[in-house]
Parts: structure tokens; sequence; C-alpha cells
């Protein structure tokens, strides 16, 4: 296998501007300020965030490309939501348990 020539994308402007943008802003940047904001939501939340991200995007994708789910994709995206609600029911039920805990101990 050949290695592609990226000698016209490198000398680009244009396209330099783009992968730089694209890695420094859209990515470094943007998961800099997650991981600020994840330091300030309990895990739960965080977790149930992070997990729904590929339903955003593919909501984003319907919505401004058009783009079409088969039925593969419903399936996806029903664990997804099914897998957070039962993060929400679990947590839900370790904060009952744990309260009566705080109460003893004080």
């Amino acid at each position: 296998p050949r290695i592609p020539d990226f000698m016209p994308i490198i000398s680009s402007p244009l396209a330099l501007g783009g992968i730089l943008y694209t890695g420094l802003i859209t990515t470094a940047w943007a998961l800099w300020i997650e991981s600020i904001a994840f330091k300030r939501v309990p895990a739960t939340d965080a977790s149930i965030i992070l997990t729904t991200e590929p339903l955003f995007a593919a909501l984003a994708g319907a919505l401004t490309l058009g783009e079409t789910f088969g039925a593969s994709d419903y399936f996806g995206a029903t664990l997804i939501i099914g897998a957070c609600a039962l993060a929400v029911l679990l947590d839900g039920e370790s904060s009952k348990e744990e309260e009566p805990l705080a109460e003893n101990a004080s």
C-alpha cells in the first residue's frame, strides 16, 4: 500500500486552518469545557449525558441533513434510553438506602 501524498493539504492555508480548527476548537476545547462541567454534576448525571450523546448526534443529523434511521438504529436508541432509565432507577434506589444510614450516623 502506498502512503497518500499529504503535501497539497499541508500547503493549503484553508485546509490547514480547517484541520487546526477541527482539532483545537471543536475537539480539544469542547472536551476541556466538558470536563470542567462534569466536575459539577453527579456521576450518574454525567454518565447519562455522555451515554445519550449518540442520540443527540443522530437527531441533529436527521434535522440538519435529512438522515433517516433503520431498524437497528431504533433498536440501539431503545437500548441507550433503557440503560439510562435503569441507571436513574438504580441510583434512586441506592440513594433511598443511604439516607437512613446518614441519619443514624448523626
